[in-house]
């Protein structure tokens, strides 16, 4: 086998087998981690509805761009190759619904930042209206900002492949620097502070439980919570970091050798290399946020386990009342049918 044909085949292993685990795993952990943070809980918790708001676009991620990944190594046709309608479409709905999961967890490090700050007017903006609507907001956003890749993105030739050419790819190898950077650098900043803040925070429990003050004991509980989310936040900071990196560093490479003369094995590895930075290790990370989330707070595993022991027990009960009414409706059937030949019996012995 070539080198092109065994990168071909990798790429094939890659998308029928891990890709089609991930996709049903991730539809999964997506649903449980909308349902989590829907909980009592966390209702009172501004970073509960950028969590749920995630959640949401990492599970139409999922359904707009695995699914057809997946699908084309089953069937053997790929319809971003052949439809430019499809091409377009694809590609403008990944790229919003993850720049939106992006921003959203990149607002998540703002509001924890805002959270442990100091100064009264910061702290105001950790309200979930004001969540709310910066979720709206950047829905609307990324609406609007990648309508140009409607327009650019289309099938190219020879190789067939669903991307931008010429001058549009180098301008979108900068636009994707700038737009997914962005978001990352944002979440490393406020992701430092709020790790300073925990350090703070985790000195203040130690010193009220020394203390055994226990009028702290409400706040104590809160910043518990606060210190669990923020966890969580951080652990997903760095999935996305390590996932969303590559593809600027490729989108760069693409647009400085666009002129350069390229051997097949080049063209090969290059097309390997844009599949993983492009579509795998992105998609992974979408499929993934429940799992680090599991590994990453005791809280969180705790608020799984209860909700899945809450579902089993409404489940027995269901169960149970089902049995029970089946069970009267016999009995009323025996008792009727007992009265009627006992009605009939008195009959016999009148006569």
């Amino acid at each position: 086998m070539t080198l092109t044909e065994d990168l071909a085949f990798t790429q094939a292993i890659l998308t029928r087998y891990i890709l089609t685990l991930c996709m049903i795993l991730g539809i999964i952990g997506s649903l449980f981690n909308f349902i989590v943070f829907r909980q009592k809980k966390f209702q009172s918790n501004s970073c509960s509805i950028y969590f749920m708001a995630t959640s949401i676009f990492n599970l139409l991620v999922i359904i707009c761009g695995i699914t057809p990944e997946v699908l084309k190594y089953y069937i053997n046709y790929d319809l971003t190759s052949h439809s430019s309608t499809f091409c377009k479409t694809k590609s403008y709905l990944v790229h919003s619904l993850l720049m939106m999961s992006r921003s959203s967890v990149a607002l998540a490090c703002v509001d924890r930042f805002a959270l442990c700050s100091r100064t009264v007017h910061i702290r105001r903006l950790n309200q979930r209206r004001i969540a709310t609507s910066l979720v709206v907001i950047i829905c609307i956003v990324w609406i609007i900002v990648p309508i140009h890749i409607l327009v650019y993105v289309d099938i190219q030739m020879p190789r067939q492949h669903c991307s931008g050419s010429g001058i549009y790819l180098f301008i979108y190898s900068i636009y994707t620097v700038i737009v997914t950077g962005t978001p990352l650098v944002v979440m490393i900043i406020f992701s430092f502070f709020v790790i300073q803040s925990l350090r703070l925070t985790r000195k203040r429990i130690r010193l009220s439980r020394v203390n055994r003050n226990p009028n702290s004991n409400r706040q104590l509980r809160m910043q518990k919570r606060d210190i669990q989310l923020i966890t969580i936040l951080i652990s997903e900071v760095t999935v996305y970091y390590l996932s969303t990196i590559w593809y600027p560093i490729y989108s760069i490479y693409m647009a400085v050798t666009a002129d350069i003369a390229k051997t097949t094995n080049r063209f090969a590895i290059e097309g390997f290399i844009r599949y993983l930075s492009l579509n795998f290790f992105i998609f992974l990370n979408s499929c993934s946020l429940f799992y680090v989330n599991l590994l990453a707070s005791k809280a969180f595993r705790a608020e799984c386990k209860q909700l899945i022991v809450r579902w089993w027990k409404r489940d027995q009960n269901i169960r149970r009342t089902t049995v029970m009414s089946e069970n009267t409706g016999q009995q009323f059937i025996h008792m009727h049918e007992f009265q009627t030949v006992q009605g009939t019996s008195s009959n016999n012995q009148y006569n």
